[in-house]
């Protein structure tokens, strides 16, 4: 129950310190024979009156945070005099001070502090410890009685604990608000819904609603959290504006009052009507404007206030915006990985089929070709049926090997013997392409990580795919070599090679080293075509 009445709510605590400490002082001063030492009359009256008004701040400033704000410098002017009266009617030089000296010092710090921050702590410090200086000084030269000795301790004690409570403000940080994770993290739209729910439940309001103006969509996306479901609507961007200038607001607009945010943190009490759209559009008269820009775009949250704001919420706010702001450039990251990671993927498929599946449909129609001429000519083809079966057969192992992976969730081992590998994928090699392939690995027992071996393998059938069709070839050197935490790719063959000055590239086989963190280089030759690949290891 008390957490929710003072939560978020400063001023309301403040208002009943000032009352609880000013009934204690009268409580004292009413019980102590000694006491007042002076001006009995005088000094009830005033602390009687100091009762009065400290519970008038209470009664109407609770709901109001417009006059909690206006009347924050009167009432500390209020408490500064009841300080320094205090000290005149209860010192002496026989009695202790009976007036609550460090409670009331304390309080008046504190109050300055959540009212002003740190700076303005420091202006009332020092101005309420020359004070208070000034007036022991003054009553000394009247020659009253005071114990000056106690006097001068006590001023050293304020000016040290003023310095303590400085550094204490310094340290003040933007109050913590909860995490917001959005619960579906694959929304193509802004979340906007759950953007107005965690700003009215943070707040303890009673609805909120939302707006957006994106960079990438032509309407406002905008949602209203009132009634037992919240409602999305498109508008458009003439019915609801962006605002030219969105600022921290805490506003009423039956009263044409409100306090808004500056940059430098300050709070400005201004007359005049909040102009929104957003507010008029969903028939909110008093709210609190929590204004969010991120990566994609624009937007304002409005949470009503009709059940007891406090400028305590316009404290709240920006530590809010920062964190739904945050919330949506998480979300927008979220979704550029995941297409990327899509787009990748497309690509890497793209390669692979073409490195295997396409070049190797197109080894058969090759082959086709050949058998289409021995038949021709009267030779029994059954020896290049069985050859061309089983390149279809090795192919479709290939196919499935790739959908394996595809569907692979647990680790794959993390590294394997290269020759191993590539002397199976030059046996299919030659037998789809009646070609000859010499395959050398320096040093023989190279290790290196399965997806390096893997694209080794795609680079050897687009390699030895692009000498025959292209370039007419029908022997390959196909020489690899360590280089340091990679491997080099020598590969030559004995056709045609690539024509024209600068030579051109094989596009698919530069894509694949470029992907993979290498280079390729299209030597000069003068028989057939020679390919320097270099692929580093990135595991």
């Amino acid at each position: 129950m008390l957490t929710r009445i003072l939560e978020y709510h400063s001023g309301r605590g403040i208002a009943l310190c000032r009352l609880a400490l000013a009934v204690v002082f009268v409580a004292v001063l009413y019980i102590d024979p000694n006491q007042p030492v002076r001006d009995g009359v005088t000094a009830f009256a005033l602390v009687g009156s100091y009762v009065a008004i400290a519970f008038a701040l209470v009664v109407v400033t609770w709901n109001s945070w417009w006059l909690d704000h206006i009347l924050r410098l009167p009432a500390l002017l209020c408490d500064a005099a009841m300080f320094l009266t205090a000290f005149y009617f209860t010192e002496s030089g026989a009695s202790d001070l009976t007036s609550p000296f460090l409670s009331f010092f304390i309080f008046i710090m504190l109050s300055a502090t959540l009212r002003w921050g740190w700076r303005g702590m420091a202006i009332v410090a020092a101005g309420l410890t020359a004070s208070y200086i000034a007036a022991g000084l003054a009553l000394e030269i009247s020659g009253f009685d005071i114990e000056f000795q106690r006097f001068g301790r006590r001023g050293v004690y304020m000016m040290l604990l003023s310095v303590i409570l400085v550094w204490f403000g310094l340290q003040r940080r933007t109050p913590a608000v909860q995490r917001l994770d959005f619960a579906n993290e694959d929304a193509g739209d802004v979340p906007i819904v759950e953007l107005a729910e965690y700003a009215q439940e943070a707040t303890g309001s009673r609805f909120a609603i939302a707006a957006w103006w994106s960079d990438e969509e032509p309407n406002v996306l905008a949602c209203a959290t009132a009634g037992e479901a919240p409602v999305v609507v498109h508008l458009s961007p003439e019915v609801l504006p962006e605002p030219e200038r969105q600022v921290f607001a805490l506003f009423d607009l039956a009263r044409a009052r409100k306090l808004v945010v500056e940059p430098d943190g300050r709070l400005i009490a201004i007359r005049k009507v909040f102009v929104s759209a957003l507010a008029d559009q969903f028939g909110i008269k008093e709210g609190l404007a929590i204004p969010l820009s991120s990566s994609s775009g624009r937007g304002l949250v409005i949470v009503d206030a009709d059940r007891g704001f406090s400028m305590d919420h316009l404290t709240l706010a920006p530590a809010l915006a920062q964190e739904m702001a945050a919330a949506l450039d998480r979300h927008l990251l979220t979704r550029i990985s995941r297409e990327a990671a899509v787009a990748h993927l497309r690509a890497t498929l793209a390669r692979d089929l073409h490195d295997s599946v396409a070049q190797t449909i197109a080894g058969v129609r090759y082959r086709l070709e050949g058998i289409r001429a021995q038949v021709r000519a009267g030779t029994d083809p059954g020896s290049e049926f069985d050859e061309l079966k089983a390149s279809l057969s090795s192919e479709h192992r290939n196919l499935r090997e790739m959908i394996e992976r595809l569907r692979r969730t647990e680790l794959e081992p993390r590294k394997v013997k290269l020759a191993g590998q590539l002397k199976g994928v030059a046996s299919e090699l030659e037998r789809t392409w009646k070609a000859k392939l010499n395959l050398s690995i320096r040093p023989e027992d190279l290790t290196v990580p399965v997806e390096l071996a893997y694209e080794v393998q795609q680079i050897a059938r687009e390699a030895v795919a692009n000498g025959v069709r292209h370039g007419e070839a029908k022997t390959f050197r196909i020489a690899v070599s360590q280089l340091g935490a990679g491997i080099d790719l020598d590969i030559r063959d004995d056709g045609t090679g690539f024509t024209g000055e600068p030579p051109i590239h094989p596009r698919t086989l530069a894509e694949r080293a470029r992907a993979n963190g290498g280079t390729l280089t299209v030597c000069n030759s003068r028989s057939g075509a020679h390919l320097l690949i270099t692929l580093p290891n990135r595991n």
